[in-house]
């Protein structure tokens, strides 16, 4: 038997290839890799008639607050009060987590949405090697990139609900977004060990395909993209999430389609988002 040892500028060289192979992999499993999720939440889930109170947005990979959002980001924020009037919210030209008083003066289940302005986002490998992550159209990088991982052209909504009193007496309303998740049934009397329904809207019809759902609630995990339900794959309208605990839940789910012919230049793929948080109230713990 041979035994062939390196020279010490091999070994540093096998070193360095094992580093950048690892530091390869962990870039495309990486939270990095994903484009941020947008989602809604209010400061209180339960309010009195005529109480004005804080509604803010996360921007990221990190449960309950990320990043701030850019108001070039956010296409339009609306309020549905139980009347079913329809208040738009001025998105004031800042970065940050754009936090809007919302007077709640009708008893019943209100509905905050909001949507983004589509962005493009695409990860490639330059000629030299490296990797890059770009909101530009995969057409903008093609001269640039030996090889194209990922090109998205990216959708988001999101909605939260708040009860002033008492819910109302009829199942949530949709707000006609492209891709929606609207409750099955009442959202405010889940309990902890109960399974959360959901049914999925896009353009206001129920969708029939494959998407993808994950779900956590705050104070799971402080690592980005840790979920405490990792992400599934579905078919069909409906989707069955255990809450086994109390607390605020953040649930997204996504569906991904080819890009039609004529823009099969600029993206491959389209991606649409749809996040929704919740509050599951627990007991009081101490009189």
């Amino acid at each position: 038997m041979t035994i062939k040892n390196n020279t010490p500028d091999q070994q540093a060289a096998a070193c360095i290839k094992g580093i950048l192979t690892a530091l390869l992999l962990f870039a495309f499993t990486a939270p990095a890799c994903f484009a941020h999720s947008l989602f809604i939440q209010s400061s209180r889930y339960k309010v009195n008639e005529g109480k004005a109170s804080p509604m803010f947005f996360c921007y990221g990979h990190h449960i309950p607050v990320d990043d701030g959002v850019r108001s070039k980001k956010l296409k339009s924020i609306k309020v549905y009060s139980p009347k079913g009037d329809v208040r738009e919210i001025g998105i004031r030209d800042e970065t940050c987590l754009h936090s809007y008083m919302i007077n709640y003066d009708t008893p019943g289940t209100w509905m905050l949405t909001a949507e983004t302005n589509p962005g493009y986002y695409t990860v490639y490998t330059d000629k030299k090697g490296r990797e890059r992550h770009t909101i530009k159209p995969m057409n903008k990088i093609r001269d640039k990139a030996a090889k194209i991982h990922i090109s998205l052209y990216s959708k988001q909504y999101t909605k939260t609900y708040v009860v002033c009193d008492t819910p109302s007496a009829t199942s949530p309303q949709k707000a006609g977004l492209a891709l929606e998740l609207i409750p099955a049934n009442d959202i405010f009397s889940l309990k902890p060990g109960e399974n959360l329904e959901l049914n999925v809207y896009q353009n206001g019809k129920l969708f029939t395909g494959q998407g993808t759902w994950d779900a956590t609630y705050n104070g799971f995990s402080t690592i980005a993209e840790n979920m405490f339900h990792p992400k599934t794959q579905v078919n069909g309208s409906r989707i069955t999430i255990p809450i086994p605990n109390p607390g605020r839940w953040f649930i997204r789910y996504f569906v991904k389609v080819p890009a039609p012919e004529e823009e099969r230049q600029t993206y491959k793929q389209m991606k649409l988002t749809a996040t929704l948080v919740f509050q599951v109230d627990n007991e009081r713990k101490k009189l």
